[in-house]
């Protein structure tokens, strides 16, 4: 959704929630692409609204108001689509620098996976996390709201294999997350290459629950042509991965493509 906005006139240092208020019309028009296109499961426009996030651009005020109208424009893209009320990380917890403690953590998700709720999402998706102990604090926030909760992870390549950025290994991680009972759990806007595929591999007999795959196709200058991208990602969807998708530079054209390899 940020790359497709930003392809769309986004401002570089704006948010896209603050289409939500001034320009909801953009935001429709690419969830409606996205369901052309085949897609099933639709992410609404939320990412950002956790309070620190919002608060850069001074409109944490309306973050419950963001989350209603981010559902509907979303449930407008068609029938039988579930949508996802998708929140990403809060960014106070980085690698190198001291996070907040769990409490505080619960408390920063709470109100919009609560406001999700609210506004009629079908399930919660917790994605872009990068510390593990913001992940599972996030999840049990979900779990507490009461709807179904998908969560992924990004991850850095490393000799050939997924790993965060303090070196857990991604397999590892995403195992702890299933066990504290999320509905779903994978990998975003990692590259749609062999360590992809190679997680897959590993984790498909493993879990009980679906593994999500959702690369990015790249980001503005270096995005990668529809076929290329699902040639890229088809060996880690014949691994049984159950959903499959697109991050940052993903258009309805990448999803397309990717459906017609499924």
């Amino acid at each position: 959704m940020g790359t497709a906005l930003q392809a769309r006139g986004l401002p570089p240092q704006a948010l896209p929630e603050e289409w939500i208020l001034s320009r909801p019309e953009e935001i429709a028009a690419v969830h409606a692409a996205h369901a052309s296109a085949g897609a099933r499961v639709l992410l609404t426009c939320t990412f950002n609204c956790t309070e620190p996030r919002l608060a850069t651009r001074g409109i944490e005020d309306r973050l419950e108001a963001l989350c209603g109208w981010a559902e509907r424009l979303a449930r407008a893209a068609g029938r039988g689509i579930l949508v996802a009320g998708a929140v990403g990380p809060t960014a106070l917890a980085l690698p190198g620098r001291p996070g907040p403690g769990e409490s505080e953590l619960l408390a920063h998700y709470a109100r919009p996976l609560r406001a999700l709720r609210d506004a009629g999402v079908d399930l919660l998706w917790i994605e872009s996390q990068v510390q593990p102990g913001e992940a599972r604090a996030a999840l049990r926030a979900a779990r507490q709201v009461g709807l179904p909760a998908v969560v992924t992870m990004t991850f850095a390549a490393r000799g050939g294999r997924l790993v965060t950025p303090e070196g857990e290994p991604a397999a590892a991680c995403l195992e702890a997350l299933a066990a504290d009972g999320a509905a779903a759990v994978g990998v975003n806007c990692v590259e749609a290459g062999g360590a992809l595929a190679d997680l897959a591999r590993d984790l498909v007999p493993r879990l009980t629950i679906p593994l999500v795959l959702k690369p990015s196709a790249g980001l503005p200058g270096t995005i990668l042509p529809p076929a290329a991208f699902a040639a890229a990602l088809a060996p880690a969807a014949g691994t049984g991965a159950r959903l499959l998708g697109g991050c940052c530079g993903t258009t309805a054209a990448h999803l397309r493509a990717l459906g017609a390899i499924l």
